[in-house]
């Protein structure tokens, strides 16, 4: 018996031995990790790259959005005066972002590289509502075309791209002649918003201060072709250029809130023949903008005004409401028998550049930590200085957006924004509603 069991017990422990040695064969299944490394330096998102010194931060958005509008004058639709079925009454459009933030300390400060850019469907057509595709920047002599060079109408987008180091900036990013952000949902004219390819340079001069030089490309700030006297017809004076735009800020931010002034010069070839030094001249646009927190009336509320004087460089002015938008951002389009509008910014050669100039006044109110409301008023006047047979045009708008965030990061928003246009001594009137569903991570 005693035999019997010491025969058990050794088989016993060999078979334990042979499992363990087969076990210690076998691959090791990793623990799972429950937590990554946190960058706490550059604010709450930003993680370790594992193996890297290197912070990264992936956000996005994702928002749902449908408008209506309806036009008190038939002049601007693309059939005549009638309405056609190039006409669209209702537009959608779906988008989603992701955002990349990566950021790394270095002997020379922060190295910084940011992309933001993503996939959209858009349903939409000439005369759609503001800041839904519109006519093309450049080239246009219309406002139709839901498509256009700077991927509007297209299904993958690439909004920003740039680099940031010792004060540098390279890559797509928001022009430095813009001012804040605009309050709204709908674009509007008269707030300056372009985002263009360039090289900047921002020197921080202390107590909130700086200064930034900046050389752009004018993609998104030239309008159209050049313009005919000829009632219904346009040239060919295509508004190119050989130089980049030259723009410069002086910025101030403070706890109550920010200031900026800021100058652009910009080159314009409007006519390609044997002499193209005669039809080449140099445009500018100077504006100032600033916006104060106001804790008394709401945590949050805030007032916005920025103004903008042109001379042969008008989309500084905000006029087309989005670098999307071109003319059509703001309802612009054929008049039967007669060009409303095209190219503003040289109309009739040397010494005619057109004038222009733009107001904006924005309050933003929160009624509750979670409804808020934004209301604008706006005004945007061009007009040339040679007898030219462009008559100008003023564009004024009214609007109110209304925001509920039920829960964080979820926000929907209600638009209501009144247009009157008077191009040409031809008036005409918009009123669009555009609704939104937006989420943030």
């Amino acid at each position: 018996m005693k035999m019997v069991k010491s025969l058990i017990l050794g088989t016993a422990v060999a078979f334990a031995a042979t499992a363990g040695a087969q076990a210690a064969d076998m691959p090791v299944k990793a623990k799972p990790v429950s937590y990554v490394k946190i960058c706490p330096q550059y604010g709450p998102g930003f993680y370790y790259i594992p193996g890297t010194d290197i912070c990264l931060k992936v956000g996005g958005l994702v928002f749902a959005e449908a408008g209506f509008y309806a036009t008190g004058a038939i002049t601007t639709l693309s059939n005549g005066g009638t309405w056609g079925r190039d006409d669209n009454a209702l537009s959608w459009r779906t988008r989603g972002y992701i955002a990349l933030d990566a950021r790394q300390n270095t002997a020379y400060g922060t190295l910084r590289s940011y992309i933001l850019g993503g996939f959209q469907q858009v349903s939409t057509g000439p005369g759609g509502p503001f800041g839904v595709p519109g006519a093309p920047v450049t080239g246009s002599t219309s406002s139709s075309g839901p498509s256009n060079a700077y991927g509007i109408g297209n299904p993958a987008f690439l909004q920003y791209a740039f680099i940031q180091f010792a004060g540098f900036t390279a890559g797509t990013a928001n022009s430095f002649f813009d001012f804040g952000a605009n309050y709204l949902t709908l674009s509007v004219a008269s707030n300056p918003w372009n985002w263009a390819n360039l090289f900047a340079y921002t020197a921080n001069l202390g107590n909130g201060l700086s200064a930034t030089i900046s050389l752009e490309e004018n993609t998104t700030t030239r309008i159209g072709n050049g313009f005919s006297a000829t009632a219904g017809t346009a040239n060919n004076m295509i508004a190119n250029s050989q130089a980049p735009n030259i723009v410069a800020n002086l910025r101030l931010d403070q706890a109550w809130g920010s200031a900026q002034v800021m100058g652009a010069a910009q080159q314009t070839r409007f006519s390609i023949d044997a002499n193209p030094a005669a039809h080449t001249d140099w445009g500018y646009a100077i504006g100032a903008g600033i916006e104060i927190k106001l804790p008394m009336l709401g945590a949050g509320d805030t007032l916005k005004v920025t103004g903008v004087w042109s001379e042969g460089a008008v989309e500084y002015t905000g006029l087309s409401g989005s670098p999307y938008g071109g003319v059509a951002g703001i309802g612009l389009g054929f008049v039967p028998g007669n060009l409303t509008v095209l190219d503003f910014s040289r109309v009739g050669g040397p010494n005619t550049a057109t004038d222009a100039a733009s107001v904006m006044v924005q309050f933003r109110h929160f009624w509750t930590p979670t409804v808020r409301s934004s209301f604008h008023a706006g005004y945007n006047e061009a007009y040339n200085n040679a007898a030219t047979g462009f008559g100008g045009v003023q564009v004024v708008q009214y609007g109110h957006s209304l925001a509920w965030s039920p829960v964080k990061d979820l926000t929907l928003s209600l638009d209501v924004l009144y247009t009157e246009v008077d191009a040409n001594n031809v008036e005409s009137d918009k009123l669009a509603t555009w609704f939104r569903v937006t989420r943030t991570f």
